[in-house]
């Protein structure tokens, strides 16, 4: 699966409700990392958090009927069943909070939307533990509390952790040092002593003529529709040492946090293997 087919699982969702089995499409646009940040903006996380207690009461209602009773780190609707779930599908409390965080993959967060159509949280009316949907549709849904960042992206679609720093995928270990070798897949680190490990992204495809590397990036650092997300059109990028010999080459940039250039390396992707994280 290439970085933008995996993109794509994230723009283009596709699920089937778990109460009529209709197959509903959204897609998610925003940028957001952690609790407090939003599209941008320190302190304006609160209306995941919000929604996220709103979601788990209502997800304990529908399991067990009790809104201060946990479902348990692994649930499934086996006791209490819930529309059109089968009652061996196992859920996991971690998949909603990634969700909400900027971390989710493509399951969890089809996995999050699926039970807030159940559950109530969308949809019009109350929910199942009394309170007012939060909103009407999917798309609506996903576009207001659905977020995700760049290492969330990038850690994803490895199959390894969407919570790793950015400076976990710099390693010397894994530098290009020729640009013959640079492959789809690759992850690109923006970084620069001013301003470290600023950003991750993927390289999608790569053609080289001489020092010359045309490059198609899959990244997720800030929020928008497709557009923002992936170059549709390859870009030149002349190859060179980066500043930070150890670190292999890349090409010269501008940091997007602080007003100074700043260079983007060049890694071998974590495994040669197919990621465990693609299903």
């Amino acid at each position: 699966m290439t970085p933008k087919e995996y993109l794509d699982r994230y723009t283009y969702l596709k699920f089937y409700s778990p109460l009529n089995n209709e197959l509903i499409s959204a897609g998610i646009s925003m940028y957001g990392s952690g609790w407090d940040f939003r599209n941008g903006k320190a302190g304006t996380g609160q209306v995941m958090q919000r929604e996220h207690a709103a979601f788990t009461a209502a997800l304990r209602m529908a399991h067990h009927g009790n809104v201060n009773k946990p479902c348990g780190a692994k649930f499934f609707f086996d006791q209490q069943p819930l529309g059109l779930i089968q009652p061996t599908e196992d859920f996991y409390a971690t998949t909603f909070i990634q969700a909400f965080v900027g971390k989710g993959s493509p399951d969890e967060i089809t996995d999050t939307l699926r039970l807030a159509h159940a559950i109530g949280r969308i949809g019009t009316g109350k929910d199942l533990a009394g309170q007012p949907c939060a909103r009407s549709t999917a798309q609506a849904y996903a576009t207001d509390f659905i977020t995700l960042d760049c290492n969330g992206l990038v850690g994803n679609y490895y199959g390894g952790s969407p919570s790793a720093s950015i400076d976990a995928y710099a390693s010397t270990g894994r530098r290009r040092t020729r640009i013959e070798d640079i492959q789809p897949g690759d992850a690109v680190v923006t970084h620069c002593t001013a301003s470290p490990y600023e950003h991750i992204a993927l390289i999608d495809s790569c053609t080289v003529s001489g020092s010359t590397a045309n490059i198609q990036l899959v990244e997720w650092g800030w929020y928008g529709g497709e557009e923002v997300h992936y170059s549709k059109e390859a870009k030149a990028y002349a190859i060179v040492q980066g500043p930070e010999k150890a670190y292999g080459i890349g090409w010269a940039a501008r940091s997007n946090v602080k007003p100074v250039d700043t260079f983007r390396y060049i890694f071998k992707r974590p495994s040669d293997e197919e990621p465990h994280g693609w299903s």
